[in-house]
C-alpha cells in the first residue's frame, strides 16, 4: 500500500510541474514551447557576447519538435521551430538594425541567399523595435512562414518559409553570431 501511495504521490508531483526551465545567466527559459497545438521542446539554451570584453547581449532558447544536434534535421524538419531571446542589455533601433545586417552579410554576402527574400527582410528589420533589459523577442517558423513577437506581442508575420528557415540557420548554420551560442543551441557541450 505504501509502495502504491508513494507512486501515485510521484506521478502527482510530476503533473503538477510538467514543465521545467533552463537558466543561463538568470534568464529561466522553460523547456517547452506551445506552437500551433503543438508543444516544443527547447533543444538548447546559450549566452551571446559582444566584443573582447564579453559583454552579454541575451540568451536564447531554440525550441523543437525533435530535440536534435544536427542543423540539416533541424532546418529539414516540416514542424515548427522556436527560437526566443531575451535581452541582458539594451540597443537601440538601429544597433537592433546593424546586428540583423551584420548576420545578412555574414549569411548572404555572397549570393547564398535568394534576391526575392529582400523586400521580406527589409520589413523584418522595419517591425524590429528598440530593446531594453528584460525584453523578448521570439522568431516562430513554420511552413507557413514566420512571425516575430516582441515581448509576446506580434510585431510582423511574413509568408516566405525559406526566410524563416534563414532566420533559423543564421543562428545555427555556419555563420552564427558566435559558434558558442551555435553549440549551446544545439544542445553540444563546447
Amino acid at each position: 500500500m505504501i509502495r502504491i501511495g508513494a507512486t501515485f504521490l510521484l506521478l502527482a508531483l510530476c503533473l503538477a510541474n510538467p514543465a521545467r526551465a533552463a537558466t543561463v545567466s538568470g534568464v529561466t527559459l522553460p523547456d517547452v514551447y506551445p506552437v500551433g497545438g503543438q508543444n516544443l521542446r527547447l533543444n538548447g539554451i546559450g549566452l551571446r557576447t559582444l566584443t573582447i570584453f564579453e559583454i552579454r547581449i541575451y540568451v536564447a532558447g531554440l525550441y523543437t519538435a525533435v530535440p536534435s544536434h544536427d542543423v540539416r534535421t533541424i532546418l529539414s524538419a516540416s514542424t515548427p521551430k522556436v527560437l526566443l531571446l531575451q535581452y541582458l542589455h539594451e540597443g537601440s533601433k538601429s544597433q537592433v538594425e546593424e546586428e540583423y545586417r551584420k548576420g545578412e552579410r555574414e549569411n548572404c554576402g555572397h549570393g547564398e541567399c535568394p534576391q526575392s527574400d529582400n523586400a521580406d527582410f527589409e520589413r523584418l528589420i522595419a517591425a524590429a523595435p528598440a530593446v531594453k533589459v528584460g525584453d523578448t523577442t521570439t522568431y516562430i517558423a513554420t511552413s507557413r512562414g514566420l512571425r516575430v513577437l516582441a515581448n509576446n506581442r506580434q510585431i510582423i508575420e511574413i509568408d516566405n518559409p525559406g526566410l524563416a528557415n534563414r532566420i533559423m540557420e543564421g543562428f545555427i548554420g555556419a555563420h552564427p553570431p558566435s559558434t558558442d551560442l551555435r553549440a549551446a543551441l544545439l544542445g553540444i557541450a563546447n
